[in-house]
């Protein structure tokens, strides 16, 4: 399912009330639940209309009740408060649906467009009748019993918790029989789920003994043979010696909420793609189980597919290649585009898996994939990793030498070309040294083009290396040893203290991009932030942050985040809409700038999937108040493409490569 079909989803579902309008107060936007609920109207028919039509609509057809619906009226004022105020504002609304006293707790706000343009209001709505309700029978403790979303329970400290009393919705809430259990010597016990009665028991022992005077537990109860989740509440009750003599509390129905968190888990696990479980599936799984080895395997020549065929067809290999692993009962997880992986939580000696191995590609060879009326075959390398110690990136350390040695497999082992390696990785680290030593470590800057505008509007500052001959090293070739030998944060120090001091004397914003390394580290962070005062440059300097490490590390980020923040520093995620792409912790770190990843960016013309994953970021952006940048823009048909797309910002080698300034 893609995003865009998701959100849909979850708008056309969501009980809550959400809509936009713009500044008159007529209907931008409406979900379904609006529409049923209040608007007595369909989606297609909302849209330029306000809520006082509508209203006067349904009076109409009840001219025999004039206070049929009085919602509307209400809710044309409150939007005016928004707007004289300017803020977001909470109110608590009331009047007649369908002749009935409704009340609604509404949050609105005002809505601005992609250039901060007051365009309307957006709000949501809840229902809140039943709750009002409820606050009243409070006053009443026989409605509460009998009327209200929980069961209350007294039980006997005996074994199996003999009930002693029971309020009479239990039979509507949790669908137990109130006679049976009123009437009759029933245990509590003989409700719970056998699977969960030793834990519950377990657990109450517990912290009887630890004389809690209230605790929770979460657990399935059958009912007629149907499983309910629920929440359980319960205070106890201890004599003068410390004896329980009664335990009372209360039960609420949380199936709902269980298969909801489920489903998160699902979605938040799952490759969209393929339906496999994802890498950070698998990272989790490595952590929670005992593993003893990792497999990757890897599509040969991948890349060729989709330059000849395209992405869409790209996509259908991979899809069909899931399918051919299920079939081969191989339980594998999908760690990366051309790449999927397994893990062996049982020990396995290596002459065994080489023959399993050996017996998977040859069936490969086998196998055809369609790619329209034509037929392929695919052929894979597959890299072994045997171990308790990290499987993954020794797995894929045997892949590649796999592929540098032609082969089919090899497994991780310490080899003469690992040494080599590893020697190189020496003689870069003392290149480095000699760099930091000699102002070698350079600042490179790329223009960022406003679509608007086609002008510049800032810069992203993209660290060099030059060596004794003179020659510039990117990145890739020297970071990832400078952060196995410690000497990244020299680095990052190097490219603040550059492009700070460069842009001192300039208005154009800048960014810099931050590692969870530079983040983490209390002395890189202190350092940043006396540059950033000290160059006076707080209140135009970008911190990019990658969109993978600001979720797994989010404490680190969000605490980073306030602290420059609170300096006047902007906070751009970087390489958006591959990986977690988790819009919950985007709202909760706050960020200026969403960069969409250049993979989606570079097949957007050809690939309408791209197409649609990119509209629904620029659409939450614009939602969150959060301006788009895209990445690797590199021809005019990219570029008018993404422009058409919303997108408020370009960046990449037609609008302008990275250069010393």
């Amino acid at each position: 399912m893609g995003i865009h079909n998701f959100l849909q989803l979850i708008s056309d579902h969501l009980p809550d009330m959400l809509w936009a309008k713009d500044l008159e107060g007529r209907y931008l936007f409406a979900n379904k639940a609006i529409c049923d609920n209040l608007l007595m109207t369909t989606q297609d028919d909302v849209i330029g209309k306000d809520d006082v039509y509508f209203a006067k609509r349904e009076r109409e057809k009840h001219k025999e009740n004039p206070k049929w619906h009085t919602f509307g009226e209400l809710c044309h004022n409150s939007d005016e408060v928004v707007l004289e105020n300017m803020h977001a504002m909470e109110f608590e609304e009331y009047g007649n649906i369908r002749g009935e006293l409704t009340y609604l707790n509404v949050h609105k706000a005002p809505l601005f467009d992609e250039n901060g343009v007051l365009i309307g209001t957006i709000g949501s709505g809840r229902n809140i009748t039943l709750q009002k309700k409820l606050q009243y029978e409070l006053k009443m403790m026989n409605d509460l019993v009998n009327r209200g979303p929980i069961v209350l329970f007294e039980w006997g400290v005996e074994a199996g918790w003999p009930i002693k009393n029971v309020s009479q919705n239990v039979t509507a809430i949790l669908g137990l029989s109130y006679e049976e259990l009123m009437h009759t010597s029933f245990k509590f016990s003989e409700c719970i789920h056998p699977e969960d009665l030793s834990k519950v028991t377990q657990e109450v022992l517990s912290y009887l003994g630890a004389k809690k005077n209230f605790f929770t537990q979460e657990y399935r109860i059958l009912s007629n043979s149907r499983e309910i989740w629920v929440k359980d509440f319960r205070v106890v009750d201890y004599d003068d010696e410390g004896n329980a003599t009664s335990i009372k509390g209360y039960l609420l129905d949380n199936t709902a909420e269980v298969q909801a968190q489920k489903e998160i888990a699902r979605v938040r696990y799952a490759d969209f793609l393929t339906g496999l479980a994802n890498r950070q599936k698998m990272q989790e799984d490595m952590h929670a189980k005992k593993t003893y080895g990792c497999i990757v395997f890897n599509i040969d020549r991948f890349r060729e597919i989709n330059d000849l065929f395209g992405v869409t067809t790209g996509d259908s290999i991979l899809v069909q290649i899931a399918r051919w692993f299920q079939e081969q009962f191989v339980d594998v997880y999908r760690i990366g585009g051309d790449e999927f992986a397994m893990l062996l939580h049982e020990e396995m000696q290596w002459d065994l898996l080489e023959v399993k191995i050996t017996a998977w590609l040859e069936q490969l060879s086998k196998t055809t994939f369609q790619i329209g009326n034509e037929e392929i075959s695919v052929r894979m390398n597959v890299g072994v990793a045997l171990g308790e110690e990290k499987l993954l990136t020794r797995a894929d350390i045997a892949l590649h030498n796999a592929k540098d040695a032609k082969i089919p497999y090899a497994c991780y082992e310490v080899s003469k070309k690992i040494e080599e390696i590893y020697r190189t990785n020496i003689a870069m680290t003392a290149t480095i040294h000699k760099a930091l030593a000699e102002d070698k470590i350079v600042c490179y800057y790329q223009p960022i083009v406003d679509f608007a505008t086609t002008k510049i509007f800032k810069y992203e500052t993209l660290v060099r290396l030059r060596d004794t001959t003179g020659a510039v090293i990117a990145p890739i070739d020297f970071l990832p040893i400078a952060k196995k030998t410690k000497l990244y944060a020299q680095i990052t120090k190097c490219v603040i203290t550059q492009a700070c001091e460069f842009f001192s004397g300039r208005k154009e914003e800048f960014s810099v991009n931050l590692s969870i390394d530079d983040i983490e580290d209390e002395e890189t962070v202190a350092y940043i932030v006396y540059t950033i005062v000290r160059t006076g440059t707080a209140s135009r300097i970008v911190f990019e942050i990658l969109e993978s490490e600001g979720i797994e590390n989010y404490n680190s980020a969000e605490k980073f985040i306030r602290l420059v923040k609170a300096h006047g520093a902007k906070i751009a995620i970087d390489d958006f809409g591959t990986g977690y792409s988790n819009f919950e912790h985007v709202l909760k770190l706050h960020i200026d700038y969403i960069k969409i990843d250049g993979s989606l960016i570079r097949g957007i013309v050809e690939n309408h999937r791209h197409t649609i994953i990119v509209e629904t970021i620029v659409e939450f952006a614009k939602k969150i108040g959060a301006r788009t940048i895209a990445e690797f823009v590199s021809d005019e048909r990219i570029f008018e493409k993404v422009k058409t797309l919303g997108v408020d910002f370009s960046q990449g080698y037609y609008t302008g490569k990275p250069q010393p300034m």
